[in-house]
């Protein structure tokens, strides 16, 4: 996508996902800057250069990112379009369910407590509240009782960006998916394809990733609705790079969620399962580069609260067979392999309990 004389790329984003965005962008022969929306960059005309390629890593206001395109000439990925669709749980919902008809939860979403309770008498009971942004899990309750929808407004409006609430149906399925779906040129027909990695099962408590592992056994029929979901919904979004899609899975039905067009925390484990990572998927697609989503080996994490990790619990840690961590942000990633899920998942869950023993806080620099 960029000009052999302009090898500049923007990460747009903070933090450890974004630098890991940055260094698979730097192994491909680009310059990469990592930066926000704030700092801006050089405008058209001022002599400074401006970066071909501006990746958004993080969900971000559209207005100024289209301010942020027209202004510089920088080519954007995500499209304008592509984020103004995915930021936020409504946008996507009815890009799903009203114009693809991809089965989802059925859901409302609601400007007051008042509507809160129409609606979730309308979806019924028990149903979730969630914030109206994607916020990774935080600031969702299941609701059995009307009485409880107070406390549930409370703490999804204090956690989204825009204050509206989402209230959708909630079905004891058996697992969260994760459908790492990528977007690029095929270099055998010179057309957009798509290749779905390995699914991810995913586990959450009280809103929060907790665990992870790769492959999730979903059974044939399972499979074949998940990515039949992936494709149509990474298919109307249009752009290249890599997509998290996020699926309820019960039995061989498959109910859409969610997607991030960007690596994503769960995705992490593809550094100890894939030959090649998120990251790199991602700066392969957005270039237009052959894609290889092979799986080399079963593999499972565990996200750990960073402050309550020690030197000492760390050590412990990392003498788990086939275990590594990652610190991102306030969280540790803790990735294992095995023979099996069942032994990878053992593993991860050995090495989280471990660090979680530690007393003193481990300053993330020390472990990177």
């Amino acid at each position: 996508m960029t000009s052999a004389d302009n090898n500049q790329v923007l990460i747009l984003g903070s933090g450890t996902l974004a630098q890991e965005l940055a260094t698979s962008f730097l192994r491909l022969g680009f310059i990469p800057r990592v930066g926000s929306l704030a700092q801006g960059i050089p405008p058209r005309g001022t002599g400074e250069a401006v970066p071909a390629l501006t990746v958004v890593c993080e969900a971000a206001p559209t207005e100024q990112l289209a301010e942020l395109e027209q202004s510089t000439g920088t080519e954007l990925v995500p499209t304008v379009a592509a984020c103004e669709i995915t930021r936020n749980r409504e946008g996507i919902r009815r890009t799903a369910a009203e114009e693809h008809g991809l089965p989802t939860m059925a859901y409302e979403f609601a400007d007051t407590p008042e509507e809160l309770r129409t609606f979730a008498e309308r979806v019924g009971y028990p149903c979730v509240v969630k914030p109206g942004t994607s916020t990774g899990g935080e600031g969702q309750s299941v609701v059995t009782d009307p009485a409880e929808l107070d406390e549930a407004w409370d703490k999804a409006a204090a956690t989204g960006q825009e204050g509206r609430v989402a209230v959708e149906r909630y079905v004891d399925f058996d697992y969260e998916c994760t459908i790492l779906t990528v977007r690029s040129i095929d270099p055998a027909t010179g057309q957009l394809a798509t290749w779905f990695c390995e699914p991810i099962g995913t586990r959450h408590e009280d809103g929060r990733l907790v665990e992870a592992w790769q492959p999730a056994p979903l059974s044939a029929d399972a499979m074949d609705n998940a990515r039949s979901i992936a494709a149509r919904i990474s298919g109307a979004i249009g752009v290249q790079g890599i997509y998290a899609i996020d699926l309820f899975v019960d039995g061989d039905e498959v109910y859409f969620s969610q997607v991030s067009p960007r690596p994503t925390l769960d995705g992490m484990i593809t550094g100890a399962t894939q030959r090649i990572n998120e990251f790199d998927l991602h700066a392969r697609a957005v270039l237009g580069l052959p894609i290889d989503v092979t799986l080399t080996s079963p593999g499972a994490a565990r996200f750990v609260g960073a402050g309550k990790v020690s030197r000492e619990s760390l050590a412990e840690a990392l003498a788990v067979a086939e275990t590594g961590v990652v610190v991102v942000g306030d969280t540790v990633v803790v990735r294992s392999t095995g023979e099996d899920i069942a032994e990878a998942r053992e593993r991860a869950g050995e090495a989280a309990a471990r660090l979680g023993g530690g007393s003193a806080r481990l300053d993330s620099a020390q472990i990177l």
